[in-house]
């Protein structure tokens, strides 16, 4: 078990991506903060959890996380500090998306955006840091295919991926000199919560773009997280994977 002995905070682990990141990392010996935007979604979360798997909770910590409320990101960090005393793997993946054009969107809507997809992550890992820098570690950014290329209709969550990918690089050469490696994945089509802003005619078309002709499901990304989680990938640093079944290439 790669993960032996870890303990790894994931944003966004009640459900989708983060869930089945969970779920890996747990199979892989990590003792895992699960994440959701309430605290009774985590819960839930957890019970599913100990329902599908050999579960107990000395390896689980249920969180609910805002990801907009600094004073609560800095009692979330020093919880799990308290509880388990480090935090070797952060998995930035909590986000929200939408789809609406330039000239129907609002100022208001690219303020909540970056205050979810990129101020949070700033106040977060910038906790989290302040004790990885200890013993070292990894940090895993969830950026997105748009965050790369853009996308008609999603300037805000493109620029704030954008944002993402543009604090990975940076951080990975400031924190270097900690043994903290910073990555990012970047996901395509993926079949969870988040694809429901996107008509079916608009999912057709993007499977019919991807040269593996589906849509991934959250466990064809995991690998790839385990993989920036663990000793496999430790001078990798300052990457940005796509994980998108070959759209864009």
């Amino acid at each position: 078990m790669i993960l032996s002995g870890k303990v790894a905070l994931i944003t966004g682990s009640s459900r989708g991506i983060g869930n089945s990141i969970a779920r890996l990392f747990l199979d892989n010996g990590a003792k895992v903060v699960i994440c959701g935007s309430k605290l009774e979604n985590a819960l839930e979360a957890i019970k599913k959890l100990k329902q599908d798997m050999n579960v107990s909770d000395d390896n689980v910590m249920p969180i609910g996380i805002n990801m907009k409320d600094r004073s609560n990101i800095e009692s979330i960090v020093k919880s799990i500090i308290d509880k388990w005393g480090k935090i070797d793997i952060l998995v930035n993946n909590a986000g929200i998306t939408s789809n609406v054009s330039l000239l129907d969107s609002t100022d208001q809507e690219f303020l909540e955006m970056f205050e979810v997809n990129f101020f949070g992550v700033v106040t977060l890992t910038r906790e989290v840091v302040k004790y990885m820098k200890i013993r070292g570690g990894s940090i895993i950014n969830t950026s997105s295919m748009v965050g790369i290329y853009g996308s008609r209709n999603q300037s805000a969550y493109a620029s704030s991926k954008f944002a993402i990918n543009g604090l990975t690089k940076s951080l990975a050469r400031e924190l270097g000199i900690y043994n903290i490696r910073v990555n990012a994945v970047a996901p395509g089509v993926v079949e969870t919560d988040m694809m429901n802003i996107v008509t079916p005619e608009m999912k057709e078309s993007l499977i019919k773009m991807t040269p593996l002709n589906r849509m991934a499901n959250p466990n064809d990304l995991t690998g790839i997280y385990l993989y920036l989680a663990s000793d496999l990938s430790k001078f990798t640093t300052g990457t940005i994977i796509n994980v998108d079944g070959g759209l864009v290439i």
